[in-house]
């Protein structure tokens, strides 16, 4: 599962993308979640591809361009704002017998990062027309 958020300003306009693959399934996800800061966006864009996977069996790897991502939900940085949907990436996380974050470098020509990218610009700009 790859991950990402934009946003045009900060706090302006926001998207998210997730692309999510597995063997011959694929599902992508493109929203726009109204005025938030890129934090906010990364974050939510976790959340959303999370909630979509039914079978919480399956390993799952999410793999995020965001530092503050890992950091927040792996390193056990500690936050100063949006407690309320970190709690509740944390608590969906508990759910899956096999999940993994993984730090993958932004705009670097990663096509899941890619697609994730543009798929949160696109919700983005959607809003702007």
């Amino acid at each position: 599962m790859y991950t990402d958020g934009a946003s045009s300003g900060n706090p302006g306009p926001a998207g998210i993308g997730v692309y999510l693959n597995c063997g011959e399934h694929e599902k992508e996800m493109s929203e726009y979640i109204g005025v938030s800061t890129n934090n906010i966006a990364e974050l939510t864009a976790v959340k959303r591809g999370l909630e979509s996977i039914k079978n919480k069996k399956l390993p799952v790897r999410i793999l995020t361009d965001s530092q503050y991502v890992l950091g927040l939900l792996t390193l056990n940085w500690k936050a100063q704002k949006n407690q309320e949907i970190i709690t509740a990436i944390k608590s969906l996380m508990t759910e899956f017998n096999d999940l993994k974050l993984i730090k993958v470098k932004g705009h670097n020509g990663e096509a899941g990062n890619e697609k994730a990218d543009q798929l949160a610009v696109a919700a983005v700009k959607s809003a702007a027309k």
